[in-house]
C-alpha cells in the first residue's frame, strides 16, 4: 500500500470490507454518499475513466480533453497500470533477461564524428 496511507491502513481496509459487503449498486452508492462529496464522487469516475481510456491506448491529450484531468493525474494513473509500477497478475508478461551491454560513444574531435565509437 502507498506510504500515505500506511497511517489509515485499517480504515482503509474496513472501507474495502465495507464495500465488499454491499449486495446492490445502490447500497454502495449510499455508501458513497456518506464518506464522500459529490465532488470526490465525480474525481474518481473521471480517474476510472482517464483509466480506461488508456487501457484502449488514447493519448494523453484526448484523455485530458475528454475527462478535464491534469497531465500528471493522468501521469500518475498510466504509472500505476504498468509503467514503472508492478501490474496486476492478469496483466504481467514475463520480461525476457537480457544481457547488459555499455553503451557505445561516437569518439569526435573538436565536434566532429570520427566515425569510431568507444566501448
Amino acid at each position: 500500500m502507498n506510504r500515505r496511507l500506511e497511517w489509515h491502513k485499517k480504515e482503509v481496509e474496513e472501507v474495502i470490507k465495507l464495500l465488499l459487503s454491499c449486495k446492490t449498486a445502490g447500497e454502495i452508492e449510499e455508501v458513497f454518499d456518506r464518506i464522500l462529496t459529490p465532488r470526490e464522487i465525480n474525481d474518481i469516475a473521471r480517474r476510472y475513466q482517464a483509466l480506461l481510456l488508456l487501457q484502449q491506448g488514447k493519448s494523453y491529450l484526448d484523455i485530458k480533453q475528454e475527462t478535464k484531468l491534469s497531465n500528471s493525474t493522468i501521469a500518475r494513473i498510466s504509472g500505476k497500470i504498468g509503467y514503472g509500477f508492478r501490474k496486476t497478475v492478469q496483466e504481467e508478461k514475463p520480461q525476457e533477461e537480457k544481457e547488459w551491454k555499455p553503451p557505445r560513444r561516437e569518439i569526435k574531435y573538436k565536434g566532429v564524428p570520427t566515425g569510431f565509437y568507444k566501448k
